[in-house]
């Protein structure tokens, strides 16, 4: 079965931020040993993700080593997962030229390297909370139904489960359609998983009470939540429909 996806642009994969504005991780001469690692590891990451279920990790060298992981979205692998990858591989060095480390977001897939082995490392910060501000909430038991929900989703992922991200939809008390996703980096536990999920589920009051379109994320997990099925359905033959309008990002360090 092949997977239809028509992308012009890489913004059609709704680029979402990276870690390097407003960081504590400056801009710095880079080694060339380093840098030579650093663009093989991006280049074996890009081609990886055509073949692979959507994760992987990879080391480069033993002096001035880079430490590189991607992980797509649970719904997404093959050809569109290396276009995610692929792109972000080409951004995160225009974003952040001359980084030891950095990592970058797009809504299909997630890019980090480093000069220090962070497999396995549950990392909460930075985190971005990002809302649709044209999508506001009437129901004011909806919030309460959307913890309960993401909830619902991490045991999924974590406990019943134990693929590390989880997606579906429910009815609100009126009969309106929500849908929720979260998700983890593959390389985390199952309780690794469960503590990251919970830190972005506690921001939800603080960003999101009144919308009805949001995502909060972190290097190591995500969590997204919209009006509108937003993602694949699970025999993976249609994509994920465009859902345009206008968004706020809040950095939090």
């Amino acid at each position: 079965m092949v997977t239809l996806f028509t992308m012009a642009s890489s913004q059609s994969l709704n680029y979402v931020n990276d870690d390097c504005h407003n960081s504590t991780t400056k801009e710095q001469a880079l080694t060339l040993t380093f840098s030579t690692n650093l663009n093989t590891t991006l280049s074996r990451l890009s081609s990886d993700a055509a073949t692979s279920k959507g994760y992987n990790h990879t080391t480069t060298g033993n002096g001035d080593a880079v430490y590189g992981l991607y992980d797509c979205r649970g719904d997404v692998t093959g050809p569109f997962c290396q276009f995610c990858v692929s792109t972000a591989a080409s951004e995160i060095l225009r974003q952040c030229p001359n980084r030891s480390s950095a990592v970058i977001w797009y809504n299909y897939c997630i890019l980090r390297y480093s000069s220090q082995n962070f497999f396995g490392n549950l990392t909460t910060t930075p985190s971005w909370e990002i809302v649709e501000n044209s999508k506001n909430t009437t129901d004011p038991q909806e919030l309460q139904q959307a913890e309960s929900y993401m909830q619902s989703l991490k045991r999924e992922a974590t406990v019943e489960t134990n693929k590390l991200y989880a997606m579906g939809g429910f009815n609100l008390s009126d009969g309106e359609e929500r849908f929720g996703l979260v998700q983890c980096s593959r390389d985390l536990t199952n309780d690794e998983c469960s503590q990251c999920l919970e830190a972005m589920i506690e921001k939800i009051p603080q960003c999101c009470a009144t919308k009805r379109a949001w995502q909060v994320l972190a290097p190591s997990c995500l969590i997204k939540y919209d009006d509108f099925m937003f993602y694949q359905i699970t025999d993976q033959t249609s994509s994920p429909l465009p859902n345009p309008g206008t968004l706020m990002i809040k950095s939090l360090y």
